[in-house]
């Protein structure tokens, strides 16, 4: 996985799915392709379909950030003579102070928008401003207070500060408001007023006077407009209070149709517990598009396969709009299993998920689903657009639909035959012709490649990161990860790589073969003008070529060939340092900004900085110690030429000349090898020096430094998510050996032969923890026969590791136990001490 530095704790605060990770959003983890909003009534934007948040469109503080319609705001518009904007009657209603309403009153002009209106706009609407100064005092109490339930599930606390209706006096504002609405002349104030009324009792808990007061006050009025569902939504809640729900229901069903942005709360109004309680609604509606309604919060309620559903609706009324809602939300469902932006596969699936022509992917246990949802959403959708004409709307979904399932040249045929003028449509066809034609090319050609970058290179273009970090994966991560795909089939590494990756990121996974095809890709001449476009994604590296003989070099010193190494690392003077970001907060504080990383002045970067101590040994375990407190060597006296730093073409000389030194039959030969012993086991996956040649920038534990690495690359479908998945090639552990070996048929002293052989066994111990990795034996938690199997599993391991992977132990053991370094090892490892005591 990569390692992100990062200076700040992240906080991004929302997590509806319960997942591990708190900034985990579920709508992050599929193609946002089939733009849901192509709805043309807004009232019902809020009901599309997201799993992140209880309605669609809302952000992380829970703010719609879609536009659905104020009617409120747009009928004192109306009231006010279109004397005022939208905004500036929202500033007057929502949040112009009380008391400037009340200075106008008197003449005074304390607010710019009073002062652009002048005096004489109180006179003229008189009773509307005395309306507002009566609203916006009573506004702050306008809540119904919290009474703890002892048997509730959840304790809630409410802040002190908050105020509710119970603190205002209830005699004096009931009869208040009750005067105020019978003076009243203009029959939408007095509405007005009536609304006050009904919810200043809901909310003072005097429920059966609420309901009361709706039909004195409301209905005489026979005003049907915004503020008459406004006041049955009071009513409705009234009835709740009461625990009359089929009333309430019925109301709030009510406020739900005929409202446009009161239909959230009243869906959340709604006790619909049980089939039986939108029975009765359905029992009273009267119109097909009533039913619709009925039938649509019976489909959002329990949402699992809406087509049956949709077939009575469209029985019912083909031109509902609610009927349009349910079938994106079934669409986006759909796509959804399909269009899954991380494809994972277990060992029978990789194969399979390597030649579809789209890297879809649902589980196990929904793919039959999946395929009979297709099919009968297909079939639907068809029965509408048959009963409806040519409703430019049931063709997009058709040929949407036929693109999920492939048939890219049904899909086209029906989008070329689309006539309409609509904005919002034609841009969802332009879009899905050119997903159509790029995901239906069998092999892509430096013809095709210059084709789409002239058509369609706006996708190509690099959006704007949001305010949470990520951008919501969508049309252009879609059209990447298709021609990944395609180039990772035909075996065109590089480019499936740089599709969804920069060249900075084969530091996560620094595999030879992969970097070699990249390399070739970097140095190929009369490029395409998509092969142009994945070259500036290696522009995040200084100098691509050192970049890649580092890599290079790095390999050839786990594999032991020194000379190799340094002929790589002599041609990467220009490299900078491992090329990694920084994630810091912005000064503003609200989003996060990424800079390169810079190395303190002595610090290792990649390159330079190596300290000598790589030849040394453990003095015990800890990867986080200082070098000095986890390390000591002996011996570098008798080689100069070792300096206490060093870069890597420095150290790559040094082995050199420690390689030609072992090759002699002197005591200076046996360190020699004991040296270089040390280097490739401290350059390993178990070393304190384990980041030196993976490119990594220190040896802090990550996917690199597991076992089991070896068995395969993880990438089965394209090179996405590439530095989240570590793939290193195995150390060889036997090269490490092998010196030590060179240097105990060196040695002549005891203490010296029990240390290198004790370092022989650390090296062993690698062996065994990659056999093991690579060997695992799967028992189920459920299997009956769970303990034995465990104990015949531990067995196995236990024998295996004794009989291969315990021969220098054996040794030291046979033939040492009278040295200070065996004594001592018995009482420092732990494992070496248990070990000798079997």
């Amino acid at each position: 996985m990569k390692k992100i530095i990062i200076t700040a704790a992240l906080f991004l605060g929302f997590n509806q799915s319960y997942n591990a990770c708190g900034w985990y959003d579920p709508d992050y983890d599929y193609f946002n392709i089939f733009a849901q909003e192509i709805i043309h009534n807004k009232t019902y934007e809020p009901f599309l379909l997201t799993y992140s948040s209880h309605f669609y469109g809302y952000d992380y503080d829970g703010k719609l950030d879609k536009n659905v319609p104020d009617e409120n705001i747009e009928s004192w518009v109306k009231y006010f003579d279109n004397k005022l904007t939208y905004d500036e009657t929202n500033a007057l209603i929502t949040k112009v102070d009380i008391k400037h309403l009340n200075n106008l009153k008197k003449g005074q002009l304390t607010h710019q928008l009073f002062q652009k209106l002048g005096k004489g706009f109180y006179s003229k609407y008189q009773e509307a401003m005395d309306y507002l100064i009566q609203a916006k005092y009573m506004e702050p109490y306008m809540r119904i207070n919290y009474v703890e339930n002892p048997d509730s599930y959840s304790y809630r606390t409410s802040d002190p500060k908050d105020k509710n209706a119970t603190q205002l006096n209830y005699a004096k504002t009931n009869v208040a408001l009750i005067s105020l609405y019978k003076a009243a002349t203009n029959p939408e104030i007095k509405l007005r007023y009536a609304y006050q009324i009904v919810r200043f009792n809901h909310y003072s808990r005097k429920y059966k006077t609420a309901i009361d007061s709706f039909q004195t006050y409301v209905e005489p009025l026979k005003l049907k407009n915004h503020m008459y569902y406004y006041a049955l939504d009071q009513k409705a809640g009234a009835e709740r209070g009461l625990n009359q729900l089929d009333k309430a229901n019925w109301d709030f069903f009510q406020v739900f149709k005929n409202t446009k942005n009161k239909k959230e709360s009243a869906y959340n109004s709604m006790f619909l517990a049980t089939d039986k309680d939108f029975n009765k609604i359905l029992a009273q509606t009267k119109t097909p598009e009533d039913k619709n309604m009925a039938y649509f919060l019976l489909a959002y309620s329990a949402f699992n396969n809406p087509v049956p559903i949709m077939n009575k609706m469209i029985a019912n009324n083909t031109e509902s709009d609610i009927l349009k809602v349910l079938t994106v939300r079934a669409i986006n469902q759909l796509e959804r299993n399909y269009l899954v932006v991380n494809p994972y596969c277990n060992d029978d699936q990789c194969e399979h998920f390597r030649n579809k022509r789209l890297p879809v992917y649902a589980p196990d246990n929904y793919a039959d689903e999946s395929k009979d949802f297709a099919k009968e959403l297909e079939t639907t959708i068809i029965s509408a657009k048959n009963k409806q004409g040519n409703d430019e709307f049931w063709q997009i979904c058709e040929a949407y639909i036929k693109f999920l399932n492939t048939d890219y040249k049904g899909s086209q045929t029906i989008l070329s035959q689309i006539k309409t003028t609509d904005k919002q449509y034609l841009a969802e066809i332009e879009k899905f012709k050119m997903l159509n034609e790029i995901v239906s090319q069998p092999t892509i050609t430096p013809a095709f490649e210059n084709l789409i970058m002239k058509k369609y290179a706006t996708v190509f273009e690099e959006k704007a990161q949001n305010r949470n970090w990520e951008t919501m994966p969508a049309t252009k991560d879609f059209v990447l990860d298709i021609l990944a795909n395609r180039y990772f089939i035909e075996k065109q590494d590089a480019k499936s790589f740089l599709m969804n990756n920069s060249l900075s990121d084969l530091q996560y996974n620094p595999n030879s073969d992969l970097v070699r095809k990249v390399e070739a890709f970097y140095k190929k001449s009369n490029k395409t003008a998509l092969e142009n476009y994945l070259v500036k994604k290696m522009e995040d590296v200084a100098d691509p070529q050192s970049f890649f003989n580092v890599i290079y070099g790095d390999r050839a010193m786990r594999l032991a060939d020194f000379k190799k190494a340094q002929e790589y690392y002599q041609k990467a003077k220009n490299f900078k340092g491992i090329p990694r970001l920084v994630y810091e907060w912005s000064k503003d504080g609200t989003s996060y900004v990424q800079k390169p990383m810079t190395f303190e002045n002595g610090v290792y970067n990649g390159f330079n900085n190596i300290s000598s101590l790589v030849f040394g040994y453990n003095v015990w375990e800890s990867f986080q110690s200082k070098p000095e407190e986890s390390m000591k060597t002996e011996g570098l006296s008798n080689f100069p030429f070792i300096k206490n730093k060093m870069n890597k073409v420095e150290l790559a000389d040094a082995v050199i000349q420690l390689e030609n030194i072992g090759k002699g039959n002197d005591d200076k030969a046996r360190l020699a090898n004991q040296l270089l012993g040390n280097l490739l086991y401290n350059t390993s996956v178990l070393g304190y020096f384990r980041e030196l040649f993976v490119m990594d920038v220190d040896n802090y534990n990550g996917p690199k430094f597991e076992f089991g690495n070896e068995l395969q690359s993880p990438f089965y479908l394209y090179y996405k998510n590439f530095s989240r998945r570590s793939y290193v090639e195995a150390d060889n552990f036997d090269l490490a050996i092998n010196y030590y070996k060179k240097a105990l048929d060196l040695s002549k002293d005891k203490e010296n032969q029990a240390r290198i052989l004790f370092q022989m066994a650390s090296a062993e111990q690698g062996k065994y923890y990659q056999w093991a990795a690579n060997n695992p034996l799967k028992i189920e938690y459920n299997d009956p026969n769970y303990d034995e199997k465990y104990k015949q599993k531990e067995l196995l391991f236990n024998k295996t590791k004794n009989d291969k992977y315990r021969t220098a132990f054996a040794q030291l053991k046979a033939n040492y136990s009278q040295t200070a370094t065996y004594k001592n090892l018995q009482s420092s490892c732990l494992y070496f001490g248990y070990y000798t005591k079997k």
